[in-house]
């Protein structure tokens, strides 16, 4: 169905959104399991299932409510450029607050509206598998950065108590939920304050025809995913010329055929 006028807005406006609880309890509980494994006890998995989104993470690839709105806000030809999880304890921090301001221009992370249609550069999907509270030190937000003309001022950059900026944002969410944030957004993962672990995927979603991260998933991963998952991490083109008529780097042309999903010249 796509996203309602209610998200766009939401999104538009503060450069993020919250989609709550889009897994049952079975997924998440598996999905938790299997990165409580491969932090704490990888060799015990099979190598294709020791990082994610494989086994049960795999379904986070191309769910449909994830899907309906990347192709909204990015379009109909997206790659998946990388995936990876944490575990993280009471105390820990995942990063200081970084992006937003004139970035916008890149073409790989910027962000406008045109004629009615967001077009977002990459694109974070936060899969939180712990409830979330605002205060519990999910991901925070200085929202409508992503839009800003001007470099971040100092001012707005803290996340010590008592000196953060009134614009700093973060959500409230049950386990299960998917958390979209345009990367041009400022952004930061402050302490974790909750007892029990923040559990989470990130993925990172961007248009077809560009390609920032190098690809880190372990080839016996990309190999063990279903052949239509497998398309979701393609090589970065969208037209082949040298054909009549030109082909096009469609999901269905990719699972047709037995090309390589990786570009060997960007293997790590």
């Amino acid at each position: 169905m796509g996203m309602t006028d209610e998200e766009r807005f939401r999104f538009d406006l503060s450069g993020f959104l919250v989609r709550p609880a889009m897994l049952d309890a079975g997924q998440i509980a598996a999905i938790r399991d299997q990165i409580h494994t491969i932090k704490h006890d990888p060799q015990s998995l099979p190598p294709e299932h020791r990082a994610v989104p494989s086994g049960p993470s795999s379904i986070l690839i191309d769910h449909p409510a994830v899907i309906e709105v990347l192709h909204e806000i990015i379009g109909p030809d997206i790659r998946l450029e990388g995936s990876y999880c944490v575990w993280r304890k009471q105390g820990e921090a995942h990063g200081a607050l970084h992006g937003g301001g004139p970035q916008q221009a890149d073409p790989i992370f910027g962000y406008r509206v045109l004629n009615g249609r967001i077009h977002a550069g990459m694109v974070r999907v936060v899969f939180e598998l712990t409830e979330v509270g605002e205060e519990d030190g999910g991901t925070h937000f200085v929202v409508g950065s992503h839009k800003a003309n001007f470099p971040m001022h100092p001012d707005h950059l803290s996340l010590e108590e008592g000196k953060r900026s009134p614009f700093l944002l973060s959500y409230a969410c049950p386990a299960g939920s998917a958390v979209f944030f345009t990367e041009n957004v400022c952004h930061a993962g402050p302490i974790w304050k909750k007892t029990e672990p923040r559990v989470a995927v990130l993925n990172a979603y961007a248009h077809l025809a560009t390609h920032w991260h190098r690809l880190s998933l372990p080839p016996a991963v990309l190999a063990g995913l279903p052949r239509e998952k497998q398309a979701y991490f393609r090589t970065p083109w969208v037209a082949d010329f040298r054909t009549s008529p030109a082909t096009t780097n469609t999901i269905e042309r990719f699972v047709g055929n037995n090309e390589s999903p990786i570009d060997t010249n960007h293997q790590p």
